[in-house]
């Protein structure tokens, strides 16, 4: 199913836009309009009405007001959207029609899949709900029911959204049925040790020649030389200090942001100083971490960051004085918008190809996914071909 959602985006996209088709979001528009036809597929009908309901989501989506849509400036835009909201109910049509030809309705199995799904979400929204709970000192945690406050956010949701759980529940059913119906339709789709060679040997040389592409790739199958591991303690400054900060900058400010940031950079210069001497003279830096820095994130304590050359998980200035430590070497503090930065080079990385056992499994996921990608447009050309379109984009 991981392929398959994979592949499938085009369906499933349509299907989470037009989620909350019919709802009471959408504006009140004379009736006779809404039943005015604006596209035919399979000779079956597209109302308006349906196209409005679509189109404003779309623009609740991207905050396209009122104004901005009889602004001129913007009208080539509107009409693209409004082409492109036009073709995925096209699009979503044909997917109807061709689940239904090959056997594929919404029944009460998918359902009730949909109804477990919805209940498996709820779960871990609550324990969500209960670790930031926890996280911030909330008292009472056992005597809250935060599976219930789950609950009532969502049915605030659909509340808001003008349907019921039970319409909520027959539209997810619709699209479980369109995944299934996907994954037949590329079922005997394979991938061949050749394909996954031939893949192999494009990608490493592109990657070999090109290493700033390194970074991107779907599957990392080289390591230029310069790369290291890294983790840093980070003393922060405060989100209003950050602000500040990025506030002038965004005003054009500038001398006046570093001026600022110099000054909110003294102020807790002190403190990165003495957590600098605790990890120079030999304590845990990962205690350190778990004590002090504002990064707490399991990739920090645990395998820490590899960064190289215009990497930018970290500024230029924390960058370039990290790449200059030797192993096993700790910064002294450094600077940024977010705080000061103490850094320890764990490891130089040498340069290394990676073999295809090791990378193989990655990049047969990768072919399958491009190759049924491949078959599934072809068999939405196809479709779209026999299903005699007619579009009036004229009522739009």
């Amino acid at each position: 199913m991981k392929h398959i959602r994979k592949c499938c985006t085009i369906f499933i996209a349509i299907i989470v836009m037009l989620g909350f088709v019919g709802c009471s979001l959408v504006e009140v528009v004379p009736e006779k309009d809404r039943q005015r036809v604006v596209a035919e597929v399979y000779g079956e009908k597209i109302l308006k009405g349906e196209f409005l309901d679509a189109y404003n989501q779309q623009k609740a989506y991207y905050g396209i007001t009122d104004e901005i849509e009889k602004d001129s400036q913007y009208k080539e835009t509107i009409k693209e959207i409004k082409k492109d909201v036009l073709e995925q109910l096209i699009m979503l049509k044909i997917l109807q029609k061709k689940a239904e030809q090959s056997g594929y309705t919404v029944n009460e199995e998918y359902i009730e899949e949909a109804r477990k799904e919805l209940e498996e979400q709820l779960e871990s929204y609550a324990e969500l709900l209960e670790q930031q709970a926890e996280s911030e000192g909330e008292e009472s945690q056992e005597e809250k029911d935060y599976l219930q406050e789950a609950r009532n956010e969502w049915q605030q949701q659909l509340s808001d959204a003008g349907i019921t759980e039970e319409e909520y529940l027959q539209m997810r059913a619709e699209d479980i049925m369109l995944e299934k119906f996907a994954e037949k339709m590329l079922e005997d789709v394979k991938v061949t040790e050749q394909d996954i060679q031939q893949y192999y040997d494009e990608q490493l040389s592109k990657q070999k020649e090109d290493p700033s592409t390194v970074d991107t790739a779907p599957v990392q199958l080289y390591r230029p030389a310069g790369w290291v591991r890294v983790k840093h303690i980070l003393i922060p400054l405060s989100t209003e200090e950050r602000n500040g900060y990025y506030d002038l900058v965004q005003q054009g400010k500038q001398d006046e942001a570093e001026k600022y940031l110099d000054e909110k950079l003294g102020e807790i210069e002190p403190k990165a100083r003495e957590v600098y001497e605790k990890a120079k003279a030999g304590e845990s830096f990962e205690d350190l971490i778990e004590a002090y820095s504002d990064d707490k994130s399991s990739t920090n304590k645990e395998d820490g960051y590899v960064i190289y050359e215009g990497s930018g998980l970290f500024t230029d200035e924390v960058e370039q004085e990290a790449l200059k430590l030797g192993e096993g070497g700790i910064s002294q503090p450094i600077g940024s918008p977010l705080g000061y930065h103490i850094i320890k080079l764990y490891e130089k990385l040498p340069e290394k190809v990676f073999t295809l056992e090791e990378t193989r499994d990655d990049i047969e996921e990768i072919v399958l996914d491009d190759k049924r990608n491949e078959r599934w447009n072809s068999l939405l050309e196809e479709w779209k071909k026999e299903a005699n379109i007619k579009r009036y984009e004229n009522r739009l």
